[in-house]
């Protein structure tokens, strides 16, 4: 059972109403100033149950409530992560023509809710909530923001899942192995005064340790990487601690995806790179303590043999997440735009655990890296990662076609066009036929001639029969400038990152490049397509990336390169371009912009 408090001057009539359906017990009215919450320190002292607090005085969504109730932790829902903020651009050729997004698609962004939020305290955080609400009764005479409430809590080791923020927390790993250990370094970074940017920093600067580490193949040293990289993972969640009591700016909600993603990439490189130091009488990415094991299985070809073919499964399995990452972003901002508050559905933890979050990751990577080598590290993320995009895919798919039976897409009309990455070239062919062609039919076509000349061999096209999947995949643009409002239409930024990949894959292989270099380039183009996706989210989109050159650009110079025969000089230049213009973005784009 539960007992609801309601802090609002005038409560609405009909939020009683809503509680009672749900099963809470008792529902009572107080102030938000101090005596509510002397209040609420008396709720929490005597009730013995579950708690709800409401704040604000209008109704809460029967969907927020009851995901609220069946959390199964303490968790809050704070009102204000379902939409984004309006500003200036970020960063180099950001905005429309005149640097700002279109109002329209600004309005789609914009929060689907704005009301109150809600706290909902188990009874094992009781104790932290009475001494809470008690001392900000002494300090202060103000209404109670929810958010003041939360920011208490975290300082006390309260680990609190807030609903309308990112899935940090999500996993096995992240809620009972990482979690309590983050919630003490969130306490002990608030008592320093520590913003969560500076516990990011901290946070990749470890991560980059554990890439030294990893990239000896000894067992010690895959053993002090592993230790690294999750006490790295400790410090990363300990910072999501921190923005409970305050929403985080734009800026900080990028430089937390980008750090997570830079050290991935920082990781699964100096795998690859382990890879190579093997002995001659090892099979290449088979030497963790049972990796002879495996010797003789298809785990020591899969991909590839040798060293080429860990450095590909590498490059695999950061299309894989970056796809699903930008895929997510899409159909988040459909579903927000839609009127949908909370786009993800709910999981439990099984569930949880098959979507295989960053903690799930960081054990995948820690467990099999010592134990057999990186070979089989990318093997079971790559295995594991198409299980999980399927489940997720799968639930997205089921709510695009909720809200398109329900009528509700037409209110996305206009946002995803800022999230397809496309450059100057895309933009122009798009506009020959006037949004009027539908985005994913011409967007299917190019990519499957582009995977299929990309698994046939990039290599036997010779001279210009390379522009081959070029053209094919340009036939992408045409849908450029549609306002992508089908039921399907939020998986095309990540299809066109999946053809740009593959492409350029193919043919880096093909064409016997570094392959370092390869994976950096990959990399970099991951790194761009989300952070237009997050530009896009705060309301910053861009039609055209020019100074990235659109995926279009991209794959275009690749094709031209191949027929001069300069393909290892083109990447190696493009590479360094993409990773310098995304440090200057955040510099100078993202740190400026105004919230």
């Amino acid at each position: 059972m539960t007992v609801a408090l309601v802090l609002a001057a005038q409560p609405d009539a009909g939020l009683r109403g809503q509680l009672a359906a749900l099963g809470v017990r008792r529902v009572d009215a107080a102030e938000r100033a101090g005596p509510g919450l002397l209040t609420v320190a008396a709720a929490a002292r005597a009730a013995g149950e579950r708690v709800l607090i409401c704040v604000g005085d209008d109704s809460l969504p029967e969907e927020v409530l009851a995901r609220l109730l069946g959390a199964g932790r303490t968790a809050a829902f704070t009102g204000t992560g379902t939409g984004t903020r309006t500003g200036n651009g970020a960063g180099t050729g950001t905005g429309n023509r005149n640097g700002s997004q279109a109002p329209e698609t600004q309005a789609a962004h914009r929060a689907a809710y704005s009301g109150g939020g809600a706290l909902v305290v188990y009874p094992s955080d009781l104790p932290a909530l009475e001494d809470a609400a008690e001392s900000l009764a002494r300090r202060r005479a103000a209404p109670a923001e929810l958010r003041i409430l939360l920011g208490e809590l975290s300082e006390r080791g309260v680990g609190i899942r807030v609903l309308d923020a990112g899935p940090e927390g999500d996993g096995v790993v992240a809620r009972w192995i990482v979690g309590p250990v983050a919630r003490d370094v969130a306490r002990w970074a608030a008592g320093r005064q520590l913003a969560p940017a500076a516990l990011l920093g901290i946070s990749l600067g470890l991560a980059l340790l554990a890439a030294t580490w990893f990239s000896e193949p000894a067992t010690r040293a895959q053993v002090l990487a592993s230790a690294a990289l999750l006490v790295s993972f400790t410090v990363a969640l300990a910072a999501v601690q921190l923005t409970v009591a305050e929403r985080p700016g734009p800026a900080v909600g990028w430089l937390a995806a980008a750090g997570g993603m830079l050290t991935e990439f920082a990781v699964y490189a100096a795998l690859a790179v382990s890879s190579g130091q093997a002995t001659q009488n090892d099979p290449i990415g088979l030497d963790g303590i049972f990796g002879g094991s495996l010797r003789n299985t298809f785990v020591a070809t899969w991909g590839g043999g040798g060293q080429v073919g860990v450095w590909r499964l590498a490059v695999a399995v950061i299309l894989l997440f970056g796809a699903r990452r930008l895929a997510e972003e899409c159909y988040e901002a459909v579903a927000r735009a839609s009127g949908k508050i909370l786009p993800r559905p709910p999981r439990r933890l099984a569930g949880q655990v098959i979507t295989l979050p960053a903690g799930e990751r960081v054990a995948v990577i820690a467990v099999t890296a010592i134990c057999f080598g990186p070979r089989l590290t990318f093997l079971v993320l790559l295995a594991w990662g198409a299980v999980a995009a399927g489940y997720i895919l799968a639930s997205q798919i089921a709510g695009a076609v909720k809200l398109a039976a329900a009528g509700k897409l037409e209110r996305a009309r206009g946002v995803l066009p800022a999230y397809r990455g496309d450059g100057p070239i895309a933009y122009r062919i798009g506009g020959v036929v006037q949004g009027q062609l539908p985005p994913l039919p011409p967007l299917l076509v190019g990519l499957l001639v582009t995977c299929d000349l990309a698994f046939l061999g990039v290599a036997d096209l010779s001279g210009l029969l390379i522009f081959g999947p070029v053209l094919a995949m340009l036939l992408a643009a045409l849908g450029a400038r549609h306002p992508h409002d089908g039921r399907l239409d939020w998986l095309v930024p990540s299809l066109l990152l999946t053809g740009e990949g593959v492409f350029l894959t193919g043919l880096g292989f093909a064409r016997h490049v570094w392959l370092p270099v390869i994976f950096a380039l990959l990399a970099a183009v991951v790194l761009r397509h989300a952070d237009l996706a997050y530009r896009a989210r705060a309301g910053w989109g861009i039609p055209d990336d020019k100074y990235g050159l659109g995926w279009d650009g991209r794959i275009l110079l690749a094709g031209f390169a191949a027929v001069l025969g300069i393909v290892p000089f083109a990447y190696a230049v493009l590479a360094v371009w993409l990773w310098l213009l995304a440090v200057w973005d955040f510099l100078g784009g993202w740190l400026n912009a105004t919230d």
